[in-house]
């Protein structure tokens, strides 16, 4: 067994070639010993010349695993052979190490772990910002560039002209935080015509059906095989990672409505960030106090679109195809939320325009005297306390997804409140298509 030892920022990575065998386990085993210190957080084994596993080396791995679990760390496989991935998989361990199929994937992920570790070591040395509605303390995230990337085209929803040809699905995995219209089902027959409000967060797809019944429905894979397809006709996804985390304390007990919290945002990006191009793509687990939501009624789907030819949001056209909150529906609640938002006191001519256009509906008509456009979608839960001195956005969602009792999902509209919150930001440097979406005619 030849082994290859680098540490770099609390990260210790193994390139491994031969067998990992009862031998070679031993070499594994003294190489852990010499290198494995302390400070270690990270250690990420490089598979990718190593074309054989026995139970012998995978009980050298576990104790590691145990130990930087208890550090707050984590074990990583990179770039397992197929023999390797099968032995792990009928020893019951495929669950617990963390896999990945390229060694740079493995990468980001460790380095986004040691980045965790360092911001709860520093807590009371972050970063933090004063803003006109609250305060934030900023963490380094480890992600970007980031992307917002487009399935579809905004316009077509609409107008209400999304065809069967327009369909495309999208794997799980592939749809980690997105937002758009869409659904579930084998065949665009199940699902064509009830399509509704969607978003995918924590390993989850909810979407509202406009079948009548007004009640959202999910989907939590335990294990992705990606024979289960997230259907859409229109769809944005939040790629390459988040730039920082930030964690908003509202100024206002009563909280601080969505529109002001982007625009906080996009000035605070202003003032510190050269790369801010005018968009930002949020994820957040936050304290609503109150909650507006909105949704469409009917599927905007050709065989549906009104007869006058407008917008299915034209004031002739809304009553029959929007549901918007007056009032609050819901107060007091844990909610989980995506986004983009694009500010429109600059100008937005870095990114593609055609793209752009088919994320947002930038049309004069819609823009009018509006400082931002924004879209976002959210999942609310009954209230869960907010954790203290938060770092892991991943998994608070996580733990929300599992522990929370789910209530609702809801288009986000703007003046929803928030008190608090854990927010990933992205600070988009491209709007490009997704290269992700297969036809679903084909499905």
């Amino acid at each position: 067994m030849n082994i290859t030892a680098r540490l770099a920022d609390r990260v210790l990575s193994l390139a491994l070639e031969g067998r990992l065998d009862a031998f070679g386990s031993g070499e594994l085993a003294a190489c852990l010993k010499r290198d494995f210190g302390a400070d270690v957080v990270c250690v990420l084994l490089d598979m990718t010349r190593v074309d054989y596993i026995s139970s012998a080396g995978i009980r050298v791995l576990l104790p590691i695993h145990k130990e930087l679990a208890r550090r707050g760390g984590a074990l990583i496989l990179a770039s397992l052979q197929n023999y390797c991935r099968e032995v792990l998989e009928v020893t019951g361990f495929s669950d617990v190490l963390p896999q990945f199929d390229s060694v740079e994937k493995a990468r980001i992920s460790a380095r986004r772990i040691a980045l965790r570790k360092h911001n709860q070591e520093n807590w009371d040395h972050l970063e933090t910002a004063s803003m006109d509605q609250g305060a934030v303390r900023i963490m380094k995230a480890g992600g970007g560039p980031g992307a917002v990337e487009v399935l579809g085209d905004v316009r077509d929803v609409l107008h209400a002209r999304v065809t069967p040809q327009d369909l495309l699905s999208k794997r799980f995995f592939e749809t980690e935080y997105s937002i758009g219209l869409g659904g579930l089902g084998r065949a665009p027959e199940d699902f064509f015509e009830i399509m509704g409000e969607m978003i995918t967060i924590g390993g989850t797809m909810v979407w509202l059906p406009t079948d009548g019944h007004d009640t959202p429905d999910f989907l939590i894979p335990k294990v992705d095989k990606g024979g289960v397809m997230v259907r859409t006709g229109y769809n944005i996804s939040l790629a390459g990672g988040f730039d920082e985390f930030m964690v908003f304390e509202s100024r206002d007990a009563a909280g601080t409505t969505i529109s002001q919290l982007y625009r906080d945002l996009f000035q605070l990006a202003r003032r510190r960030r050269a790369d801010f191009k005018g968009l930002l793509g949020l994820a957040l687990r936050g304290q609503a106090a109150a909650v507006y939501g909105s949704g469409v009624l009917r599927s905007p789907v050709a065989p549906f679109a009104p007869a006058n030819g407008g917008l299915i949001t034209d004031p002739s056209n809304i009553g029959e195809w929007m549901a918007c909150d007056r009032e609050p529906r819901h107060r007091d609640v844990t909610l989980l939320a995506c986004g983009v938002g694009a500010d429109l006191t600059g100008p937005l001519d870095a990114f593609d325009a055609a793209e752009l256009n088919k994320a947002f509906y930038l049309h004069p008509a819609n823009i009018g005297a509006k400082t931002e456009l924004l879209h976002n979608h959210a999942v609310i839960f009954k209230e869960q306390p907010f954790p203290e001195r938060p770092t892991d956005l991943e998994g608070e969602i996580r733990r929300v997804v599992q522990e929370g009792e789910f209530v609702d999902m809801r288009h986000l509209l703007d003046n929803s409140t928030i008190t608090r919150a854990l927010i990933g930001v992205s600070y988009v440097q491209a709007v490009r298509p997704d290269p992700h979406g297969e036809p679903s005619a084909a499905a």
